[in-house]
């Protein structure tokens, strides 16, 4: 992939990045990375390529050859037409071009399929928390390993007691944890203003032991404002969420033998915030109140993230339809 974006994309990107919108900006970059380097190899600019020839580049993406030798999948290749579609408008919009070359490209359609959304319930919670806070009786306290051993407690903790996302629990900053108020701050979330958000009581006990007690002994650098410490860095590496959660299901597989489901489940960062949604709305909670505490602009996105079998459906007709 190039090294270097045309300036008319890299204002496109740099745009996005004012707007707040960083992750979508680094997602845009990639992919209009290799957009780029089409161009260049057809000696275009993005401003002098037709319809006529994007539509040869969409065609040019049907045939690429991704990891292992396999094509791109539908899916990746509708993000990127998406993206070009985005970008080019823009261009339009700005005046640097008196038409849009991309308007007229169609995504491709890609097959509907049942998504597995794997999450944990309300027993796996808890010997998922058992587990990783007995992994911090293993050390000395005050040693490193009793840090990390912590931190990776508080990190999950929180995670399943407020629902973030992963890139808003690595960028979470210190001064955004309020743990005598029981909340979080969220300043600004994928581009929007974001809100105050309440935590679980218990899990201040937990948080308050890291902040105060391990994160110091981990935090190399001054002034480091994130309130999870990286090991090499500042802030938590993009992975290190995904690796704690692997070895964490892992462990709690074998110390919980009884709990049959959960070696099947894969579970992700993302099933952490689908497992957040699944036990308010089963402790009561009404779609509106979790569409707020998940940071949602559409209720229909928050309403992917309950799982309601059709028992359910039918058991609520039946006590709260007056005519049921």
């Amino acid at each position: 992939m190039t090294t270097q974006l045309p300036p008319q994309i890299e204002d496109f990107i740099t745009h996005l990045r004012t707007a707040g919108r960083d992750g979508t900006a680094k997602s845009y970059a990639f992919h209009l990375g290799h957009v780029a380097d089409w161009l260049a190899s057809q000696h275009l600019t993005p401003l002098t390529v037709t319809t006529a020839q994007l539509r040869n580049y969409q065609c040019h993406l049907a045939e690429v050859r991704g990891r292992g030798g396999r094509r791109l999948a539908v899916s990746t290749q509708g993000t990127r037409i998406a993206i070009m579609k985005s970008c080019w408008t823009w261009l339009y919009h700005r005046g640097l071009r008196q038409d849009n070359p991309a308007d007229a490209l169609a995504l491709p359609k890609v097959p509907k399929q049942q998504v597995r959304r794997d999450y944990l319930t309300l027993q796996e919670v808890t010997a998922f928390i058992q587990t990783a806070a007995a992994k911090t009786t293993q050390y000395a306290e005050g040693s490193a390993r009793w840090a990390l051993a912590v931190r990776e407690l508080a990190l999950v903790t929180l995670a399943l007691v407020s629902g973030r996302r992963r890139a808003g629990l690595r960028g979470l900053l210190c001064q955004q944890v309020d743990v005598s108020k029981a909340e979080i701050r969220v300043d600004r979330e994928k581009g929007r203003t974001g809100r105050v958000l309440p935590i679980a009581t218990w899990s201040c006990v937990v948080l308050k032991t890291y902040l105060h007690q391990a994160r110091p002994i981990l935090c190399w650098q001054k002034d480091n404002p994130f309130f999870f410490v990286g090991d090499d860095g500042a802030q938590l590496g993009t992975n290190t969420l995904a690796t704690i959660l692997e070895r964490l299901h892992a462990d709690t597989v074998k110390a919980n033998p009884d709990l049959t489901e959960l070696d099947d489940k894969r579970l992700t960062p993302h099933s952490l915030r689908v497992t957040f949604a699944s036990l308010l709305f089963n402790g009561g909670a009404t779609i509106r109140t979790i569409n707020e505490l998940m940071l949602h602009q559409q209720l229909g996105v928050t309403a992917r993230y309950i799982p309601v079998n059709v028992d359910d459906l039918r058991r609520a007709c039946a006590t709260a339809h007056p005519r049921a």
